[in-house]
């Protein structure tokens, strides 16, 4: 789970992609399970960590 959270941290911090395909490239079986484990793991939303950290 720490791997793949790490890759989608890496994939919010480059160009813009949608959540969904996010979710996909880092084997999660949707967005809404990224977001929960997100949270869960990491304390904010993928939303706001890529306002924080997006380039």
């Amino acid at each position: 789970m720490a791997e793949r959270l790490a890759h989608a941290r890496g994939l919010l911090e480059g160009p813009p992609l949608p959540v969904e395909a996010i979710a996909a490239a880092c084997g999660f079986n949707s967005a809404a399970v990224l977001r929960h484990h997100f949270r869960a793991r990491l304390g904010t939303s993928p939303a706001a960590y890529r306002a924080r950290f997006g380039g």
